[in-house]
């Protein structure tokens, strides 16, 4: 049982590594992304519980206390419940949901089975038959006990319930177990880095030929950029404001309004419906300075929106670094599947700050 339990334990944090390493290769784990996958906090987190449970299991090993194999149940089972909950719906996280539903029965059942110092028949010596103790033998004191025996009968319960070393072919064989479980586990690691690289190369190179072939489009003011069967997007104006917010940070030399219009085409409902604001947004003065998100006052704000339905006239203002008569927009969408679209927009800024 307790090498059936360190393999568990074992498996349990090779398997935390592993999936952390391609989690972060499937960009699941990039929290630095403007729209960062939601799913990921989850997944994070079970992962932690999953990694916590296979310590304490191999914690375990040297001590059958009840107390600890039934906080590693805990753990497996607290990875089932959030990873199943709240990490998505693939392949890692099927797995890793059966793995602690598994492993968290292992572990239950081991310490509802062990008993702890603290229960009343714990070690005691006596055995009973059909719920009803065995007399004890009287002995007559003139009796003698041979040499050494009255001594073997004063052995503490310590003494008694110590256990014989174990044998050094049994440590080898839990080392060598280890050493195959990782090596397996890296392998299968290695190769999908491997196929992805294939993947990620010829992807790279077949985008790199279309862009060869016809340069990115540059949009203008009014006009749609339309991501078929998700949404479509409009710019309609640019417009400068002198308004300035006492309580803001920055003191920019120029503030604008942009003003937008989308729609939901068939942006499917995952976290939430469609939904685009200056998060998405990456303004560029003259100067090739991005400019930050401006408190302004009495702007219209975007609207989540499901299928069929349409945001108009949101606004999002920005504070330029740089006074310009026009500005770059690049905007960066993540679609169904998480999938991200770019484009890029040049609007011209209409000024409507009076002059004297």
């Amino acid at each position: 049982m307790k090498l059936a339990k360190l393999l568990i334990s074992v498996i349990a944090m090779m398997m935390t590594f592993v999936f952390i390493y391609q989690s972060m290769i499937n960009g699941i784990l990039d929290f630095s992304s403007q729209t960062p996958d939601i799913y990921g906090y989850g997944w994070l987190v079970g992962l932690a519980l999953l990694l916590i449970a296979g310590t304490i299991g191999v914690a375990s090993i040297n001590n059958d206390e009840r107390k600890i194999l039934l906080t590693a149940a805990k753990f497996y089972f607290g990875t089932a419940i959030v990873t199943f909950l709240f990490a998505g719906n693939d392949s890692m996280t099927a797995t890793t949901t059966v793995y602690g539903v598994l492993a968290g029965i292992v572990f239950l059942v081991n310490g509802l089975m062990t008993k702890n110092e603290d229960d009343p028949e714990y070690g005691w010596e006596e055995k009973r038959s059909w719920g009803k103790r065995k007399t004890a033998v009287k002995k007559d004191p003139k009796d003698k006990d041979s040499w050494g025996e009255s001594g073997f009968r004063e052995k503490t319960k310590k003494d008694l319930n110590r256990k014989s070393p174990r044998k050094p072919w049994v440590f080898a064989i839990i080392w060598m177990s280890i050493v195959v479980i990782a090596g397996v586990f890296f392998g299968i690691a290695f190769l999908i880095d491997e196929e992805e690289s294939q993947y990620d190369y010829s992807e790279q190179v077949q985008n790199d030929e279309i862009m060869a072939e016809e340069p990115a489009r540059i949009y203008g003011p009014g006009e749609t950029w339309t991501v078929d069967g998700d949404f479509s997007l409009t710019f309609t104006a640019a417009n400068e404001t002198d308004f300035r917010n006492e309580f803001a940070d920055t003191s920019p030399a120029q503030v604008i309004v942009l003003s937008y219009d989308y729609s939901n085409i068939g942006h499917e409902k995952d976290v939430m419906d469609l939904y685009i604001s200056s998060v998405s947004f990456y303004v560029i003065d003259e100067s090739g300075e991005i400019a930050e998100t401006y408190p302004v006052t009495g702007t219209t704000y975007p609207q989540e929106i499901p299928i069929g339905a349409a945001s108009l006239g949101a606004q999002e203002a920005f504070g330029l670094k740089n006074a310009s008569r026009e500005v770059m927009v690049y905007v960066e969408i993540y679609g169904n599947n998480y999938v991200p679209y770019e484009a890029y927009f040049k609007l011209p800024v209409h000024s409507t700050v009076p002059t004297v």
